[in-house]
This record gives structure tokens, C-alpha cells and sequence, in this order.
């Protein structure tokens, strides 16, 4: 899929570079920044179920949330202009992180081997990082013209695989329980095995730019996507920890950005 992708950009390219001015008023490009903003539909509350580990209650205090949070944005457009009308291709690198507010299990032993044992599972908050997501775009645009005019564009995006980082350390607290030497197991968050890694989905923006053959401009920007499904693991830790998390729920993470961003335009 990447590759007929790839080649049907190699194909667009070399059409835009093979049209001839007299078919064409020009290509423009346009360089910019911005910023990322969630919305709504990026902010996830888990409210997971009490987990079942044999021998042993388990309470869940309060729901620990999620929520995403925008970054730096970078990119590029290249477009073909055809009278008022063009076609664009867009290069937007987005930069997404999910804030964790942190999680509290509290255990209590019911049956042998765990009897009268009382510990607490702390989840620090934190963040988990998302690397920097390059959204590729082909869109249909139009352009009022005059030195200020107003530019709206949408089409299709596709978006690569997104890679989650981050660990964020659990605390076991068991009094009358020795620590275990190396015990330090941390809190994870992937995505599902299984799925696909790419998504590809819709965006549309508008704008203002001001200038003649170099301009600046400002617009907004929204893109959706398909939902991941993402899930929480334990890197370093025990068969405990593991069943801890196995009735948690997988977390519904659906791509939407919205980018407020501004730039310069050089037409040609």
C-alpha cells in the first residue's frame, strides 16, 4: 500500500512538472508552522474493569484519563494552479503526545497464598510520546484572487504508522513485603498487534494569504482518521502486573488534528 502510495506521488510529481505554462498559471510553494490542538474526540477516559487475579480483591481508585496533547507543527505545500482552481500536495509533520494522569490499584489477599496481604499498585502520571507523525496529503484547492486572498483545500491524507514511546514507572507498596531486587517494572502504551499501522482518511483547511509573488499566510487545518487501538503493558514486570492489566480495557485512540499554522508563499 506504501508503495503504490509512493508512485502514484512520483506520478503526480512528474505531471506537475511536465505542464506547460500555457496550461498553467504557476506552481506556488508554501512553507510553514503551527501548532497542534486536541479536540474532543482525542481525550479518552479509561474506566477499566477490576481486574481478576486469583485470590486476590482488587479496587480501582477513581478512572485514570488520557488525554492527548498537540505539539510543534512543520511542512510544506507544493500546488499547480489552474486559473482559480489548483491541486496541492502537502507535507504536514505533526508532533502528538497522551498525558497520563496516573492510576492507584489497591490488592488484598482473600485466599492462600495471598491471604490477610493488603499492597497498593501506584501508576505515576506522565506522558507517553507519539514520534513526530509526517501526514501526506493530495487535495483540490481554490484561491480568490488579489494580492489578499482567501484559500480553501481538502482531499485525501494518508497517515504512516504511529509509534508510541515512553515508560512510566509502577510502584509496589506492600508493607511486611520485602522489595524484590530489580523490581522495577514501568507502564507502557502500544498499539494492538494485529492491526494495520497505516490509516488513510480526509482533511480540509482555509486560509488567508496577503502578498503577491511572496506572501505570508495563515490558516487552519483539520485532519481525521480511522481510530487505533492502543493498549497498556508492563515492561520489567511479574505475572501479577500482567493479570492486573489483562481486563483493562484498550484505549480508542482516533486521529483527529487540528493545526493552526502560519507561512510564506513564493509563486512562480
Amino acid at each position: 500500500m506504501c508503495r503504490k502510495l509512493l508512485l502514484a506521488a512520483g506520478a503526480t510529481i512528474a505531471l506537475l512538472a511536465g505542464v506547460q505554462p500555457a496550461t498553467a498559471q504557476g506552481f506556488d510553494l508554501t512553507v510553514f508552522v503551527g501548532r497542534a490542538y486536541p479536540i474532543y474526540d482525542e481525550r479518552l477516559t479509561l474506566r477499566p474493569s477490576s481486574p481478576s487475579v486469583p485470590g486476590v480483591d482488587i479496587s480501582v481508585a477513581g478512572s485514570p484519563v488520557l488525554r492527548a496533547q498537540g505539539g510543534a507543527v512543520f511542512g510544506a505545500a507544493l500546488a499547480l494552479e489552474l486559473g482559480v482552481f489548483g491541486i496541492e500536495g502537502r507535507l504536514d509533520a505533526t508532533e502528538v503526545g497522551l498525558d497520563f494522569t496516573g492510576a492507584q490499584y489497591d490488592l488484598r489477599g482473600t485466599q492462600p497464598p495471598f491471604q490477610d496481604l493488603t499492597a497498593t499498585i501506584l501508576a505515576s502520571a506522565g506522558r507517553f510520546d507519539a514520534d513526530r507523525i509526517s501526514l501526506l496529503s493530495l487535495n483540490a484547492r481554490i484561491r480568490t484572487p488579489g494580492p489578499v486572498g482567501v484559500v480553501a483545500s481538502g482531499g485525501l491524507s494518508y497517515l504512516p504508522d504511529i509509534r508510541i514511546t515512553g515508560t512510566l514507572p509502577l510502584t509496589l507498596q506492600a508493607p511486611g513485603l520485602p522489595v524484590l531486587p530489580g523490581f522495577n517494572p514501568g507502564l507502557t502504551l502500544r498499539a494492538t498487534p494485529g492491526q494495520s499501522g497505516h490509516r488513510f482518511g480526509i482533511n480540509g483547511g482555509a486560509g488567508v494569504r496577503v502578498g503577491g509573488r511572496v506572501a505570508i499566510m495563515g490558516e487552519a487545518r483539520a485532519f481525521y482518521f480511522r481510530e487505533y487501538e492502543l493498549r497498556f503493558g508492563i515492561d520489567d514486570g511479574q505475572e501479577l502486573l500482567d493479570d492486573l492489566l489483562a481486563g483493562v480495557a484498550p484505549v480508542r485512540f482516533r486521529p483527529i488534528f487540528v493545526n493552526a499554522q502560519v507561512g510564506v508563499v513564493f509563486r512562480f
